[in-house]
């Protein structure tokens, strides 16, 4: 049972550190950005993003939904 609380927190800090990377690399693009910045940063930003969300929604999961882990 404390494995998913463990789990979980980890989770859910991870999936909140990655978001918070990816919006500041957003405000990195924006404010450095010009024509030699590589096109695929837009999907790179966009999928470490949906990763961290991914992580938050897993940590939730674990911490609050998901019975004993066996």
């Amino acid at each position: 049972m404390m494995l998913n609380y463990i789990l979980g927190l980890a989770a859910i800090i991870f999936g909140v550190y990655q978001a918070y990377n990816s919006v500041k690399y957003v405000k990195i693009l924006q404010h450095n950005g010009n024509k030699t910045t590589s096109n695929f940063s837009a999907i790179a930003v966009w999928y470490s993003l949906a990763f961290g969300i991914g992580f938050l929604v897993l940590g939730i999961c674990l911490f609050f939904v998901i019975g004993p882990v066996n």
